[in-house]
């Protein structure tokens, strides 16, 4: 038998495990996936850290090829989801850590809206996967809470993860009251801060995006994406040793360069 894992992803993305044994699924999905909410997937000589939001894990009787040019989600059709047998498996185990960076970015826009609402949806969802592959050289994978996937308690879900997070990353664009909201929560427990923004709002093309408070002097502006993540890997470069290896932060907003 084969076996498929289908991860949803952020934004409602997919990444696809297949032609696996269980085996290989329970050790190398599953069992990360029940320990943090993360798994690592490599591509070539690259391995990549993503949160999954849900996890689904299909077998058949033959190998599913790619080439044939049928989808993955065709040769599932009709086959039962055991991924809830898996992780019964693998709850008493634990998979591989790596750090866990939150990302506060306001959510905005509407996936299926009309074309303005499109486009900031889809400025915000490339900028979330410009950090997650940022953060990803660094073993880090970036969490987010999606309003893809609505979850009760919603503000009690981002304090845990922001209690959880190594660091946070914290996009500043559009003066959104929730994203300082939860930048100051997060301020209070003295986890570590990167704050970023565009240059010019993402709502209001060609207005400038205008910072609140004394955190000014500590935020990486930025015009494109590459420029973001480009900014956002320096401050870590920078402050590597309060990131990634310090038990207790000594400081929790950073320096983060011109």
């Amino acid at each position: 038998m084969y076996h498929h894992a289908v991860a949803i992803l952020p934004g409602a993305r997919q990444k696809s495990i297949v032609n696996k044994s269980e085996d290989q699924i329970l050790s190398d999905v599953v069992i990360p996936y029940v320990s943090d909410g993360i798994i690592k997937l490599a591509w070539g000589a690259k391995t990549q850290s993503y949160q999954v939001i849900d996890l689904q894990v299909y077998r058949t009787e033959k190998a599913w090829d790619k080439k044939d040019g049928v989808p993955l989600d065709q040769i599932t059709k009709g086959c039962f989801n055991y991924a809830s047998r898996l992780i019964k498996k693998a709850e008493q185990r634990l998979g591989t850590k790596t750090h866990r960076v939150f990302i506060i970015m306001p959510i905005q826009g509407e996936k299926f809206g009309s074309q303005e609402e499109q486009r900031i949806h889809a400025e915000y969802d490339k900028r979330f996967e410009s950090l997650e592959k940022a953060l990803g050289k660094f073993d880090c994978v970036a969490i987010r809470i999606d309003k893809e996937h609505p979850l009760d308690d919603l503000v009690g879900r981002i304090k845990e993860e922001i209690n959880k997070a190594k660091f946070l990353v914290a996009d500043l664009t559009d003066e959104r009251p929730s994203c300082y909201y939860e930048s100051g929560y997060a301020d209070a427990l003295r986890k570590p801060i990167i704050h970023v923004a565009s240059k010019q709002s993402v709502l209001h093309p060609g207005t400038n995006t205008k910072i609140h408070f004394d955190i000014h002097k500590n935020v990486a502006f930025f015009t494109n994406l590459e420029e973001l993540a480009q900014k956002v890997s320096a401050a870590i470069e920078k402050n590597r040793g309060v990131l990634l290896t310090a038990n207790e932060p000594a400081k929790p907003a950073l320096a983060v360069g011109e």
